[in-house]
């Protein structure tokens, strides 16, 4: 199953797609609530750093999203990626390893690595960046 979205950084938009998010995940996912909660955890952040670090909230910018869920024989694959339309980045964005317990910075990406199977950032051709995130359930 695929669903697409198109969003601008506003409040309403977001939640509006967020609680559809809730929504498909709870529906379409053979995943218990936890689970739902932590993939949308993720989901929230990455749209949040792309409002707050690419377009320094320019809250009228639109972000496009992808959710493909993929059913296998014996696993679901649940797959996400959030393009922007803002500067690209000059390489890949990768989270850290780990965090310190007082660091400031990098502690979102660092949380979705940890939730996600695979998690990156990086530009889209010339324009615009790509965030891909991808969870596997076994069944």
């Amino acid at each position: 199953m695929i669903f697409k979205f198109t969003i601008s950084g506003r409040e309403d938009q977001i939640v509006q797609f967020e609680k559809k998010l809730l929504d498909i995940l709870n529906k379409t996912g053979r995943m218990d609530e936890v689970t739902s909660h932590e993939i949308h955890f993720c989901v929230h952040e990455a749209i949040l750093n792309i409002i707050q670090h690419t377009y320094k909230w320019d809250l009228d910018k639109l972000i496009e999203i992808r959710v493909d869920i993929t059913d296998e024989e014996e696993k679901q694959i649940f797959e996400v990626w959030i393009r922007d339309f803002g500067e690209s980045i000059d390489k890949p964005i990768f989270p850290p390893r780990k965090v310190g317990q007082f660091q400031l910075r990098k502690r979102g990406v660092y949380m979705i690595s940890k939730i996600m199977d695979e998690f990156y950032v990086k530009p889209h051709h010339e324009i615009g960046n790509v965030t891909y995130m991808k969870k596997i359930f076994i069944l």
